[in-house]
C-alpha cells in the first residue's frame, strides 16, 4: 500500500510512503518522523497494529499549506483534530470534500483519495487511525452489518461517506481516551494490546451514535451561532474550577440563554450542567491515573 504526498513546501517535493498490505503487522511497528523544513516544524509518531496504523502528529506550520494526496488503498479513518485545522477537497468521483476545525473529528470513509489538502492553522496536534474493513469485521463479528447501518453498507458498495456533514466537536470522554492513546508509555506487548482496547473503545461510541443518529436538526444550526457554542465550551473548559452562570455565559458569548441551552446540548449531547460535571469527573480520573503513576514509579526506583 502507497501514499503520495506532494507539495512545493517540502524540500524533495514528493514524499512516498509504503505501508504492508492490509497494514498487517506480526507485532506492534512504532516510528518516529521529525521535519524540519522553513515551512514545517514538528513531530509524528507512526504505530502500526495488526490492520490499523495510528498518526499522532504535533507541530508547526506556516499557513495556507497545501499538499497534494493521493492514496492507493481505500481510506477508512477516525481523525480528531485536537488543534488546528483540515480541509480535504477531492479530485476524483470516488471521494468527497471532509473538513475538521479546530477541536473536531470526523469518521470516513474514501474508495479512492486524490485530491488536495489544506491546512490554515499554525498550529497543528491531531490524533488519526487508519483502519481495514476487516479489522472493523473482526472487531464487530457478525453483528457488523446490523451495528454499522448505512456506513456498512456504504463499505460493502464503495460509496464515499462521512459520518456526519458538519465535524463535531471533541467531547469530554473522547479527549480522555485520546490522552490514553497519546500518552500511552507501555511495552510493546501490553502497547499492542492496550491500544487495540482504546480503538475499539472509540468505534463502539461512533457506532453506538450510528444505530441512535440525530435528526438533521443539529446539522441545522447557522455557522455564526455555532461558532458561539464552541467559544462557550472554551469558556467552561478553562474555568472548570468556578464556571460562568448560564446569564454569564451568554453575555460572554453573544447568544441569548434559550438558543445557548438548546445548541449547546444539540452540540455536545448533554446539557450544560452535565457536561461541566463530567469534565469534572474526567480532569479528576486524569489527576488520580497521575498520582497512582507517579506512586507507582517512585516504588520502583525504591526497589531498583
Amino acid at each position: 500500500m502507497k501514499s503520495v504526498l506532494k507539495s512545493h513546501s517540502f524540500a524533495q517535493k514528493t514524499i512516498t510512503r509504503t505501508f504492508p498490505k492490509d497494514f498487517k503487522t506480526a507485532k506492534l511497528n512504532e516510528e518516529t518522523l521529525i521535519t524540519n523544513s522553513a515551512l514545517v516544524k514538528g513531530e509524528t509518531k507512526e504505530l502500526v497494529l495488526d490492520g490499523i496504523k495510528i498518526s499522532v502528529r504535533n507541530g508547526s506550520i506556516t499557513p495556507p499549506f497545501v499538499v497534494d494526496v493521493e492514496h492507493d488503498f481505500p481510506f477508512l479513518k477516525i481523525h480528531f483534530e485536537i488543534e488546528g485545522s483540515s480541509r480535504y477537497t477531492p479530485k476524483n468521483e470516488k471521494s468527497v470534500a471532509v473538513y475538521i476545525p479546530n477541536g473536531h473529528y470526523n469518521f470516513f470513509y474514501l474508495p479512492e483519495v486524490k485530491g488536495q489538502l489544506e491546512y490554515d492553522c499554525t498550529k497543528r496536534k491531531t490524533l488519526e487511525i487508519l483502519f481495514t474493513k476487516a479489522y472493523l469485521e473482526r472487531v464487530f463479528g457478525h453483528a457488523f452489518k446490523s451495528l454499522s447501518a448505512e456506513f456498512g453498507t456504504a463499505l460493502e458498495q464503495d460509496i464515499p461517506f462521512v459520518m456526519w456533514e458538519q465535524s463535531r466537536p471533541i467531547t469530554a470522554q473522547l479527549h480522555l481516551i485520546i490522552e490514553e492513546i497519546v500518552n500511552c508509555n507501555y511495552g510493546e506487548c501490553i502497547k499492542k494490546a492496550y491500544l487495540e482496547s482504546k480503538i475499539t473503545e472509540i468505534l463502539a461510541i461512533f457506532f453506538d451514535c450510528l444505530s441512535h443518529k440525530q435528526t438533521q436538526h443539529d446539522l441545522c444550526i447557522p455557522e455564526e451561532d455555532h461558532l458561539k457554542i464552541l467559544h462557550a465550551e472554551s469558556i467552561i473548559s478553562k474555568n472548570l474550577k468556578n464556571p460562568p452562570s448560564i446569564l454569564e455565559l451568554s453575555h460572554l458569548t453573544g447568544i441569548n440563554q434559550f438558543k445557548l441551552k438548546q445548541n449547546f446540548k444539540l452540540i455536545f449531547g448533554k446539557p450544560i450542567f452535565t457536561y461541566v460535571t463530567e469534565l469534572r469527573m474526567v480532569k479528576a480520573k486524569k489527576s488520580n491515573l497521575r498520582t497512582r503513576l507517579y506512586h507507582c514509579r517512585d516504588r520502583l526506583r525504591n526497589w531498583l
